[in-house]
């Protein structure tokens, strides 16, 4: 996952120093085997929660001796490409890398150590690594004291080769790998990585490996990522954020404090905005999507009948929204090219107030007569009003039927129809129907079927607003909501209040947006 370098920057204070060494190759005494780990060990590889990327870097298999499934690689460059290894928790440990060797990698790769001194201060150590040797071996960095959120490695492009990003292991100081049969030295009795005492402190089994990789409250942190973070397996959100742990470990939060209405990126979001539009808040160019909308409102303080509502007694927020059509009127004559007669009829001018140059007119029949206007271009999901327009005379039919077909908005095919007195009415549009279209055509038909002169002379289709949706929205303190996916066009938005007996404030004023 692409990460933004400004999560990686934290409050400092004044006595922040910075060292510098080189590192070359160190004896690593007792290490277990490179495709494993002790219990206190914590290897963070590539695809491990608390690495993380900025910039390019391509994944490869080429050369063997990598952790894992594959290791990342960067071109030499000036330092834009950067591999984070995040370790979120409150130790001593003796830092180790990992990757793999050829004579095109770079021989000044500098990782960079960010850690505690003894003054409880975050500094940070640069160490220098030639990569053109030690292929697929540990190479011990240092010793250092690191801190949650805070102790992590770095390291970028900034070298002489090709930089490889595969693994970096976090060795605790004082856990010992040789376990008694009856009591681990590290108190993890089924030697899962998790503390016998915080397994019971959370209802877990301390003698069973498997519930480690469990993830009993959902938040996509097994329990064995909550008890390394410090956050709490039976809870989703630890801190109460309104953001999921997982999220928070994820983008390098901290699920353990209320760090919700910050702006890590400064983009204009808060990160609880940012975990409900699902973009990253350390990155100011991962924004909301062109087709989302962000919403916040006012807490209402009054109900419709004018009685006093308070934030407490609100059950739920009602979000309704719709698109504004932006379809113009549609109108088809009698004499356009949409308009199709069967079995007969004629054009007529004999009485006024007709559409265009003239009307099409059937004489009495039963159905062997019949004309279409054949309508194109509808928007599917907008409300249209169909409209009639005829010539009356006391010998026109008295019961007309217009039969309209379009797409529901379900998908299916529908006909509506509507019977109508063509003695009355004439030389004006009469709405005859409205209907929501699912798709882009529509047909309107009328027949002879009648014992007076039936006329066809022209309809029109007005675009009205799109069905109304709504959305129930749980009351919380930070009232924001982001609708994702909206088609284009021209938006409507209001909110209102439900107490717990049904009893509704006023409609905010609506808001409209364009998505494009």
């Amino acid at each position: 996952m692409a990460r933004n370098r400004t999560i990686l920057v934290l409050s400092i204070t004044s006595s922040l120093f910075a060292g510098c060494a080189t590192q070359s190759q160190l004896p690593v005494d007792d290490l277990p085997p490179t495709a494993a780990g002790g219990p206190a060990d914590h290897i963070i590889d590539s695809d491990s929660i608390g690495f993380y990327t900025e910039g390019n870097w391509t994944r490869s298999t080429s050369v063997s001796g990598y952790q894992g499934d594959h290791y990342l690689q960067s071109a030499p460059g000036s330092g834009n490409n950067v591999a984070t290894w995040n370790l979120n928790i409150i130790r001593t440990f003796d830092v180790y890398a990992k990757w793999t060797s050829s004579g095109l990698r770079g021989s000044n790769v500098k990782y960079v150590v960010h850690y505690l001194d003894d003054q409880d201060n975050l500094v940070t150590e640069t160490v220098t690594v030639d990569q053109r040797q030690n292929s697929g071996e540990w190479v011990k960095l240092g010793t250092y004291r690191m801190s949650t959120l805070t102790g992590r490695v770095t390291v970028s492009d900034d070298a002489d080769g090709y930089v490889i990003a595969d693994a970096v292991m976090f060795r605790e100081i004082g856990i010992s790998d040789d376990q008694d049969d009856d009591v681990p030295a590290t108190g993890d009795s089924d030697g899962d990585g998790i503390d016998d005492e915080w397994e019971r402190q959370y209802g877990l089994n301390p003698d069973d490996p498997s519930d480690a990789g469990q993830d009993l409250d959902g938040d996509g942190l097994s329990n064995k990522d909550e008890f390394v973070f410090l956050t709490d397996p039976t809870i989703g959100d630890t801190d109460a954020d309104g953001i999921p742990d997982g999220f928070e470990v994820a983008y390098g939060l901290d699920p353990t404090v209320d760090d919700s209405g910050l702006d890590s990126d400064a983009d204009g979001l808060t990160n609880f905005q940012e975990y409900l539009a699902d973009t990253d808040p350390n990155d100011d160019t991962s924004g909301l999507a062109s087709n989302s909308v962000l919403l916040t409102w006012e807490v209402p303080t009054e109900r419709v009948n004018g009685s006093a509502l308070s934030q407490d007694e609100i059950a739920e927020y009602e979000l309704s929204y719709q698109r504004v059509s932006s379809s113009a009127d549609m109108t088809i004559d009698n004499t356009d090219s949409e308009f199709v007669s069967y079995g007969g009829g004629r054009e007529s001018t004999g009485y006024g107030g007709f559409i265009g140059d003239n009307y099409f007119i059937m004489n009495p029949g039963s159905g062997e007569i019949s004309a279409q206007w054949q309508v194109y271009e509808l928007k599917a999901g907008t409300e249209y009003e169909l409209y009639g327009h005829w010539v009356s005379t006391p010998l026109r039919a008295p019961d007309a039927e217009y039969r309209y077909t379009y797409t529901s908005s379900n998908g299916s095919q529908a006909t509506d129809a509507v019977t109508v007195d063509q003695r009355e009415n004439g030389g004006s549009w009469q709405l005859l129907g409205t209907f929501v279209s699912g798709g882009s055509q529509a047909v309107v038909e009328i027949d002879n079927d009648s014992d007076g002169y039936v006329i066809a002379d022209a309809i029109r289709l007005t675009g009205s607003s799109s069905t109304e949706n709504t959305v129930s929205i749980e009351p919380e303190r930070r009232n924001t909501y982001i609708l994702k996916d909206l088609e284009s066009g021209e938006w409507q938005f209001k909110i209102r209040a439900i107490d717990s007996d049904g009893l509704a404030s006023e409609y905010s004023e609506i808001a409209t947006r364009t998505i494009d």
